[in-house]
């Protein structure tokens, strides 16, 4: 593996680690918003990647799709991943359904206009400072800029998979009207579907042209 692409993996997985922070920060968040306080009195309430990591789904799976394709002098691989759930208490919600599905979507919204807003930062630095050897706003610094909101895209769009341990199973179960139990019998096999989805079927290609189309329209907007 060459140094550079050392580098830029581990950049990749730092601006992963920012964008899952202001997720669960979202919801935790929204959760206070909605009534519930648990995760505030568990110290989940906060923008500290340490408090928020999950070792399957922070660290294992995100650094392995990352740099094992860089190994076999692949292109550097899909990145997904998820943090420890937010300790939520629905009981405390008050309105149980309605804000169960407002905290789900709070973390991928979150990283949606967390990506939107750094696109306006690079819009506003572009103007003022110029890019490139001409300007003082280094295309380095764009670049981790722009793989931030990359990142962030995809982790929204991810996160909205119907498939626990994802937001978008929380819509579902509300949408169709599941019981608890029966989503808590279907969250014991979610990483196996999830896995299935993503590897046997168009998931993934659907995924990427979303989160092109994603992008596209932001920038589209900033006139980028």
């Amino acid at each position: 593996m060459e140094l550079g692409s050392l580098a830029g993996g581990l950049i990749s997985y730092l601006c992963f680690l920012i964008a899952l922070s202001f997720h669960e920060y979202a919801h935790g968040w929204m959760a206070y918003k909605c009534g519930d306080d648990t995760a505030k009195v568990m110290g989940r309430l906060t923008l500290n990647p340490a408090v928020h990591i999950d070792m399957l789904g922070t660290v294992i799976i995100p650094l392995v799709m990352l740099f094992l394709p860089l190994l076999t002098s692949g292109v550097s691989g899909f990145i997904v991943g998820w943090a420890k759930p937010v300790p939520v208490n629905p009981f405390n919600f008050r309105n149980r359904q309605r804000d169960d599905n407002l905290v789900s979507v709070a973390g991928p919204l979150s990283n949606l206009i967390l990506a939107f807003a750094i696109l306006c930062v690079i819009k506003l630095l572009s103007i003022f400072y110029g890019v490139g050897e001409g300007g003082n706003f280094s295309v380095g610094f764009q670049d981790f800029l722009l793989n931030l909101v990359y990142i962030n895209i995809v982790l929204a769009w991810f996160n909205m998979i119907p498939v626990p341990p994802l937001d978008g199973s929380h819509l579902m179960k509300n949408l169709v009207g599941m019981s608890y139990e029966t989503y808590l019998r279907f969250s014991q096999y979610g990483i196996i579907i999830l896995i299935i989805l993503l590897n046997f079927t168009p998931l993934q290609q659907l995924l990427n042209k979303i989160i092109i189309y994603t992008y596209w329209v932001m920038c589209l907007i900033l006139g980028l």
